[in-house]
This record gives structure tokens, C-alpha cells and sequence, in this order.
């Protein structure tokens, strides 16, 4: 691509030594990664400044650099200076993959729990109904059709590697991106350059303290993909009405607003939700006239259901239908796809075991995920039975959320055991120290076992048929952070070794 295409429109503040006609080949933040064409941009980071290696980049044949420091008159090379280079290096990429945003429907789903069974649910839905979507998040990327993840390290990926995935998903003939969109990747305009559709807003709890350090802080960053993204691009809202935050969101944003929760404001109204072991079901009820004409040859209310653990998955459910009845799906097409949906990997996944017990898998790792995951599986335990919950807490993130969750284990569990999760850089020992101080001396039973299979088998050892199991925290994981080393771990397959070195098959 010509240079002076790429920088078309950018809002530099200065430059030096360009030349327009110059051809560059792909735009990058990381100066190992440059190559002769490559337009590098000096990011200023937590831990690393890109313009201490301004000189490495040139070097290795950077043709420009984009930097938001001062320009140096006496450095040798091209140079653009914009205000803010992350921002830039987002749209550059976009321009450089050819904008492949706009030519797919980009739908993006932010909140601190559910965003992973949101964006499932509608890809699956939008799929069923012969829409080609992928999906993007926490679990990587499932392309159309496929059966299986790639695997990504971020719920939301790195702005060029968006881009690359963009482009190759219009390549392959996507209609569709449902993407989950991280408070972090918002603050730092990883998903600049993106045009989005439309996109949800499912909850706001404590998570992240590390780093947005409030929760103030918290909810601003996630408001960004309404207030900067969605309603200047012209693009809808779905956001969850019984959330204190989505109510103060809904109240601002200036554009096509579908509001879904039990509240009779609600443009979809939950009535009479139920929860018990075959999944949920509910009443949906149509308010408020915003939907597409085709509707009006169905029914106001529909009678839902979805085989998802957990009377909460109501919600996440919800705001996937208002997504797909707003991408012109027929509510009897939801019905029946809703319906077909199997499961969400580590999201109240339950493992067979020979033994009759309710074991469940879940990536629950906020004080609110806790408390929803503990709270749908004891409503569901027989009388004469007991919930026992495993959960520990990760290293080198929010330490404030500890207590919290140590707590609300112990209120709702007939047995709690506190052991590891990804200690990361500190002491396993220290972090079930700070879950161990939210506890109440007076409350239920609890025991500290501080490595994960041992605590993992040491609930199953203590459950008996009809009790149910709940390993908190890691969910889909197939891994476990050690301090100076990373592990194959995974809960679910802890399960089944142990069942299976009893003589059991899984069924």
C-alpha cells in the first residue's frame, strides 16, 4: 500500500522526511517484528515505552515511524506524530487489512460475567439461522461452521491480529463477528477502526481492580463501545435493564436502544423464569414497538427454554434473542435454535461421572460470578444433599475481591474447600490466607487444601450420589500459571481421572 493512502485522513500533529509514494506492507508495535516496509508505531506501555526502540526499528528497515512523543530534527528517517499512537495503530491496521469491518456485521458484548455465553448463544443462533457468524472471545475464535476453538491468551485480541482476523473472515464469507470487547481493550483502543452493528451490555461487578482501580473507572471504560463506538456509528444497544449500571448507561446512550430484563420497562420483559437440572425456561414478552416489521406476524410472548445450568443464563439467553430478533431472525427461528443449544465449555459445564454426583465446571473467578454459580446450583440440591465448592482466587490481580469470594462461598455451600488457582508470581499460600479472612468463624464447614488436584479430589472423595460439585475459577482452562512455569491443567479432566482410577467409566 502507498504510504500516503495508509495515512490518509490521520490526525497527525507533525511530521518529517515523508514521502508519499513510498509502499509499506503491514503496520507494527513491536520493533522484533519489523521488517523492510513495515510502518512502526512507539506505544507507550505499562511496563515498555516503543520509543525507547525507535532506533531498533529503523534499523531493521522501518520505512516510517509513528510516535506521539516530540520529533526529534536531528533523528534520520520518516516520522508522523499523532496524539495518541495506540489509537493509531488500530486504525492503521484497519486501513492497511482494508477496513474489513464494514463489510461484515461486527456485534460486541461487554460486561464483567456472561459475555462468553452471549456471544455463544448468538453465534449460534445467527448460524441456525443460516447466517454465517463466528465468534470471538474468551475461549479464541470459532470461525462459521467450525467445531472447534482456536485458541487466543486475550478475551480481546491485539488491534492488528483483530484486523488480520477480520479480513480473513470476510475472505471466507462470514456475515457475521460476535466479538466479546474487554474494559481493557477499550481503554486501549484495541478495537479502534472497528464498526460495530450493535452491541450488548450484560452486567458490572467487581473485577479488575488491578487495574482500573475503581469501580467508577471500571464502568467508564466498559461505556466506551456505546458512547464512542455504537452510537456515533449509528449502531444498537442491548443492555441488561436490571443492572444498576445498565440503567445509567441506557439513560445516556443516544441511538436505537433495546432494553431487556425483568423490569416492565424493559423492551423484552422475563417473566416466570424457572431453573432446575435440564436447563431454564422462561416468558419473554415484546414491548415498545422498535422491532423489525417481519415480527409483526409473531406472537407478543413466546415460552423459551435453553438446556444452560443456572437460572442467571436467563439473562445472557435474553440479550442473545433481542441481538437476533434486531438482526431480522424470526422469534419461531430463536425458539427452536434456542432450544437446540447444547453447552458453553466451563460455563456450568457438567462432567458424567458413574458416582450419581452433580459435578460442575465453571470459570466463575468475581465475587458476582461466585455468588450466581453458588446460588443457581443450591437452589437445585436435594433435600439431604449438599453443595461442596472448590474455588481459589489468581495471583498478581485484584486482591480486594478475595475476602469477597471466600465468603460467599462459605454462606452458600454446604462444604467449601479453598485451595490454588493461578497463583502466577505469589505465594499460593499468601492468596487462600486473604480468601480465609472473609470468613465467618460461625459460618458453614470449610477446608484449605492448597493444591488444586488434591482439593478437586478431595471434594469428590467427601460427595456422595445426589450432592452437587462446584470447581470455581478456571472453567475451559487447560492450564495453571506456577510462578516460574506453566502447567497442562484442567478441571474437568481432573474429574475424570479420578472417576476413572476408581474403576468408574465416565457416562
Amino acid at each position: 500500500m502507498r504510504l500516503d493512502d495508509l495515512l490518509e485522513g490521520m490526525d497527525s500533529l507533525d511530521h518529517m522526511n515523508l514521502f508519499g509514494d513510498m509502499e509499506v506492507d503491514r503496520v507494527v508495535s513491536d520493533s522484533r517484528k519489523v521488517v523492510p516496509g513495515s510502518v512502526f508505531v512507539a506505544i507507550p506501555g505499562t511496563q515498555y515505552d516503543g520509543h525507547r526502540f525507535i532506533a531498533q526499528a529503523l534499523a531493521a528497515g522501518a520505512s516510517v515511524v509513528v510516535q506521539s512523543a516530540p520529533l526529534d530534527p536531528d533523528a534520520t528517517g520518516s516520522f508522523v506524530r499523532v496524539s495518541d499512537s495506540r489509537r493509531a495503530y488500530a486504525l492503521l491496521n484497519a486501513r492497511m487489512f482494508g477496513n474489513p469491518s464494514e463489510k461484515l456485521r461486527v456485534i460486541g458484548i461487554t460486561g464483567t460475567n456472561g459475555k462468553t455465553s452471549t456471544a455463544l448463544l448468538l453465534g449460534h443462533l445467527l448460524n441456525s439461522a443460516g447466517r454465517r457468524a463466528a465468534v470471538l472471545g474468551t475461549l479464541g475464535l470459532l470461525r462459521p461452521g467450525a467445531a472447534e476453538f482456536l485458541s487466543g491468551s486475550l478475551t480481546t485480541p491485539d488491534a492488528a491480529d483483530i484486523q488480520q482476523m477480520l479480513a480473513n473472515l470476510v475472505r471466507e464469507g462470514a456475515t457475521h463477528l460476535v466479538m466479546e470487547v474487554s474494559s481493557h481493550a477499550l481503554q486501549q483502543q484495541r478495537v479502534a477502526g472497528i464498526r460495530f452493528a450493535g452491541g450488548v451490555f450484560t452486567n458490572l461487578s467487581q473485577d479488575h481492580f488491578d487495574y482500573h482501580g475503581s469501580m467508577q473507572d471500571y464502568a467508564a471504560a466498559k461505556e466506551i463501545l456505546f458512547k464512542d463506538y455504537l452510537a456515533p456509528q449509528g449502531g444498537y444497544a442491548v443492555i441488561n435493564l436490571d443492572d444498576e449500571t445498565g440503567r445509567s448507561y441506557a439513560s445516556r446512550f443516544d441511538g436505537l436502544l433495546l432494553k431487556y430484563g425483568t423490569e416492565r420497562a424493559s423492551n423484552l420483559v422475563i417473566s416466570e423464569p424457572q431453573a432446575d437440572a435440564s436447563g431454564v425456561r422462561w416468558k419473554l414478552v415484546l414491548k415498545n414497538g422498535i422491532w423489525p416489521a417481519s415480527l409483526a406476524e409473531d406472537s407478543n410472548m413466546a415460552c423459551l427454554s435453553c438446556s444452560l445450568a443456572g437460572d442467571f443464563q436467563v439473562f445472557n439467553c435474553t440479550a442473545a434473542v433481542g441481538v437476533a430478533l434486531l438482526e431480522s431472525l424470526e422469534l419461531s427461528q430463536v425458539k427452536d435454535a434456542l432450544a437446540a443449544f447444547s453447552n458453553v465449555p466451563g460455563r456450568l459445564q457438567r462432567v458424567p461421572n458413574p458416582a450419581g454426583i452433580n459435578v460442575y465446571v465453571d470459570y466463575a473467578h468475581t465475587p458476582d460470578a461466585v455468588d450466581n454459580v453458588v446460588s443457581a446450583l443450591g437452589r437445585l440440591v436435594p433435600q439431604g444433599n449438599r453443595l461442596i465448592t472448590v474455588v481459589g482466587c489468581g495471583g498478581d490481580r485484584d486482591r480486594s475481591k478475595r475476602p469477597q469470594m471466600g465468603r460467599i462461598a462459605q454462606q452458600g455451600s454446604g462444604l467449601s474447600i479453598f485451595t490454588s488457582d493461578n497463583p502466577r508470581t505469589e505465594d499460593p499460600s499468601a492468596i487462600i490466607d486473604e480468601i480465609l479472612a472473609g470468613l465467618d468463624p460461625d459460618g458453614g464447614p470449610w477446608m484449605r487444601v492448597e493444591d488444586r488436584r488434591e482439593a478437586i479430589q478431595r471434594a469428590l472423595a467427601e460427595a456422595s450420589a445426589g450432592d452437587f460439585v462446584l470447581i470455581a475459577g478456571k472453567g475451559h482452562e487447560d492450564y495453571q500459571i506456577l510462578r516460574d512455569r506453566t502447567i497442562h491443567f484442567s478441571d474437568s479432566e481432573e474429574v475424570e481421572k479420578y472417576f476413572a482410577g476408581q474403576g468408574g467409566s465416565i457416562t
